[in-house]
């Protein structure tokens, strides 16, 4: 795994640049970092892919809009391209 990728690197990245951000999102950073840590530490990789995929789902999580009428398609590939 890239050392850029991992809980800690990812940890420390959110510390310095969570001031700028709104506390929903800093929320769902949270989450996603503490399944991210947890998907580390794993021994299988069906525990990895799972707490990988509840990583993922935190992150991407949020209220939507509906004024703005996306698909789920379309707003899944906006939060890809975010990343």
């Amino acid at each position: 795994m890239s050392s850029c990728l991992n809980h800690d690197a990812l940890k420390q990245r959110h510390r310095a640049l969570r001031d700028g951000y709104p506390v929903s999102l800093n929320l769902r950073v949270h989450r996603a970092l503490s399944w991210l840590k947890r998907s580390e530490m794993a021994d299988d990789d069906d525990g990895r892919f799972i707490f990988l995929w509840i990583a993922f789902n935190a992150a991407y999580a949020c209220e939507i809009d509906e004024r703005y009428g996306l698909s789920e398609q379309a707003t899944f590939m906006g939060f890809v391209e975010r990343l």
